[in-house]
């Protein structure tokens, strides 16, 4: 589910509006998607519903969709700090962004959403995901978070 190529370093985004769009048209263009309109609505419902910064500078936006053919991870990480929502005073400027197709069994998102809420209370990860110069190194840091979640 995570894939080295929607792992995005030091991005210009300064917004979530534009973080989402620039993830959510990379999983598109790999074929994740089966309609991307509808994924997008999803987030952003769930967005409206509660704020998905988590704190340590962290969003964890996710969308469990019809518009979602292939479930997937995507991480990135932005230059700048940047409010992710007026709701909340947390500065965002590490992304993990999760898709899950609506008829995938069970509670995958909430397993993703789990296991990378474990690692984040490391503040050694969040350092290295704060500081990996290659998507390489990122894909290894989160990959034993596919290999709990399988």
């Amino acid at each position: 589910m995570i894939k080295k190529e929607l792992i995005f370093l030091d991005s210009d985004v300064t917004d979530r509006d534009s973080a989402l769009r620039l993830i959510i048209d990379r999983a598109d263009a790999l074929g994740l998607l089966n309609d991307k309109e509808t994924y997008q609505k999803a987030v952003e419902a769930r967005e409206e519903t509660m704020p998905t910064s988590v704190g340590f500078q962290v969003a964890i936006p996710h969308g469990k969709s019809d518009g979602v053919k292939e479930p997937f991870v995507a991480f990135l990480r932005t230059k700048e700090e940047f409010s992710w929502d007026v709701r909340s005073e947390n500065l965002v400027n590490l992304v993990f962004l999760i898709g899950v197709p609506e008829a995938s069994a069970g509670n995958l998102h909430l397993q993703f959403l789990s296991e990378i809420s474990k690692k984040l209370i490391d503040d050694n990860f969040r350092e290295e995901l704060g500081t990996a110069e290659s998507s390489e190194e990122i894909y290894k840091l989160m990959n034993d978070i596919n290999e709990k979640v399988r």
